[in-house]
């Protein structure tokens, strides 16, 4: 017997519903989050979100991304960090982001409690070498509200591959960033025109704790 499937969200409420849904804090750590411009501003409406989830008793999965040593990272990665390294040959790339370094801690302020899920992840997709699909099965959630850094890279990553996956996410503009808003905008442009709604925290929260 199949299981009855939730109603097909049409507008802003039907995703924004707590029954369905879990907050997903990406990458607030230090060397992810804590290098974007507007990160004050991201840590503030992060925090809100996280109170009106827990108002609504909301699952909130928080990502850490720790990379493995450099001879097991994959090739394509190894280009990106000699980008961001500005490094021409992969010998020349200093480790970052392993485990028990100061970039992998989340940023001050900003703390998953005891009973939010935290995975650990090396891929810009949370869905990649991690449970958050049984989890999220487990838990009966089909939507993915996502604040953090960086909307461009993780933020669109798992986005599109949630929707690969059968699962809805809604972005939080103002709760994400980037490194340049540039980035952070055209990849908002993307998601408004993909299946993902873009709300702010105001409209999120105030969703969220409509009566149902």
């Amino acid at each position: 017997m199949s299981r009855e499937r939730l109603p097909l969200p049409l507008q802003t409420k039907d995703f924004l519903d707590p029954r369905r849904a879990a907050l997903v804090m990406w990458d607030m750590q230090n060397g992810l989050a804590g290098r974007a411009p507007r990160v004050a501003s991201i840590r503030d409406n992060a925090l809100k979100l996280l109170d009106a989830a827990e108002r609504q008793k909301m699952p909130v999965i928080w990502s850490r991304h720790i990379l493995p040593p450099l001879h097991l990272t994959t090739g394509p990665f190894l280009l990106f960090l000699m980008k961001k390294q500005k490094v021409d040959r992969p010998d020349k790339l200093v480790p970052t982001m392993q485990a028990g370094m100061e970039d992998t801690n989340f940023i001050d302020g900003l703390k998953p409690l005891p009973h939010h899920i935290v995975l650990e992840k090396s891929q810009p997709s949370l869905f990649v070498d991690t449970p958050l699909d049984l989890r999220l099965k487990t838990l009966g959630v089909d939507t993915l509200v996502i604040g953090g850094v960086a909307t461009d890279i993780g933020i669109e990553f798992t986005c599109r591959h949630a929707a690969a996956l059968g699962y809805f996410t809604v972005v939080v503009e103002d709760a994400s960033g980037a490194y340049s808003d540039a980035a952070h905008e055209r990849s908002l442009a993307f998601l408004r025109g993909w299946t993902t709604p873009v709300v702010d925290t105001a409209t999120a929260c105030r969703t969220l704790a409509e009566p149902r």
